[in-house]
């Protein structure tokens, strides 16, 4: 069908966008990954490697949107794996400004997370977000870190 054709042309041009999504600057981090437009209803996850264990980071859940998600807030679930496997998972509610201009098509917030926390352990932490419901007009969804000593 036309839809179905249009998703996935579009879940293509995210997808190669998303090749871009990763940048570090400085000491600066974000990764985000596409997520269907229509319905983003399943996990998504982001390998991190760390090596700085004694950095101050701020954490946050980045999002990129279109006009279709008409919500301030959303409800996430972030689940956090260590490196030495330990788990642990929570709630969290995004709140949102939804700042566009006039001829903007998306837009994209980092909703901050954790403030000043230390990723004790060396290795890869994984950071899994899953909607608590099925969300119309997100595009993708990943993390951001600065460290709190490049903050202006």
């Amino acid at each position: 069908s036309r839809r179905r054709r249009q998703s996935k042309m579009l879940l293509l041009v995210v997808a190669l966008l998303s090749i871009f999504a990763v940048s570090c600057v400085g000491n600066s981090y974000v990764d985000m990954r596409p997520v269907s437009p229509y319905s983003w209803s399943e996990p998504v996850s982001i390998l991190y490697q760390n090596s700085d264990t004694t950095a101050l980071r701020d954490i946050a859940v980045a999002v990129r949107y279109n006009k279709n998600f008409d919500a301030d807030t959303l409800s996430v679930v972030v689940q956090t794996s260590l490196p030495d496997a330990h788990q642990f998972s929570e709630q969290v509610i995004l709140q949102f400004k939804q700042d566009y201009t006039a001829a903007a098509v998306t837009a994209s917030e980092a909703v901050l997370y954790r403030s000043g926390c230390q990723l004790g352990q060396s290795g890869y932490y994984i950071f899994t977000i899953t909607p608590t419901r099925a969300v119309e007009g997100v595009e993708a969804v990943g993390i951001a870190f600065t460290n709190l000593e490049d903050r202006p």
